[in-house]
């Protein structure tokens, strides 16, 4: 089987009109089809696996990186939330928006409305700033 019995052709180009992959379908010998990927520029991810394609793209480099933006994005986010909590805690013990403030190295109007959002018990009483 050639490319004239392919459907689907399409170049898949980045922002700089470069190449990053062609992606076409040929009904397969057997029963079914084969996908065909061709002048892969990276490794490719399909639903957070990484394929290692055969043969192998001419960049040939591990998730290494990958991993470790994905660990340092989620222990951002377990960071925010602990210091959502402390602050959320803080508040319910009575700390001002001035000490939390300090704490943070910021004025107690920035602590407050990046924060207020965090408390899980609205205080009673006039807000303090």
């Amino acid at each position: 089987m050639g490319p004239s019995e392919s459907y689907g052709k399409v170049d898949f180009d980045d922002g700089e009109g470069r190449s990053v992959l062609t992606l076409y379908i040929q009904r397969a010998p057997e029963e079914g089809y084969v996908l065909h990927i061709e002048h892969l520029a990276a490794p490719l991810r399909v639903d957070g696996t990484l394929l290692r394609l055969s043969p192998a793209p001419h960049v040939d480099r591990n998730a290494a990186d990958y991993r470790r933006i994905t660990a340092a994005r989620t222990a951002a986010a377990k960071a925010e939330a602990e210091l959502d909590a402390a602050v959320s805690a803080a508040r319910a013990n009575g700390d001002s928006w001035e000490v939390i403030g300090a704490a943070l190295g910021m004025s107690a109007r920035k602590a407050r409305e990046q924060f207020e959002h965090a408390q899980k018990r609205p205080r009673t009483g006039p807000s303090t700033r």
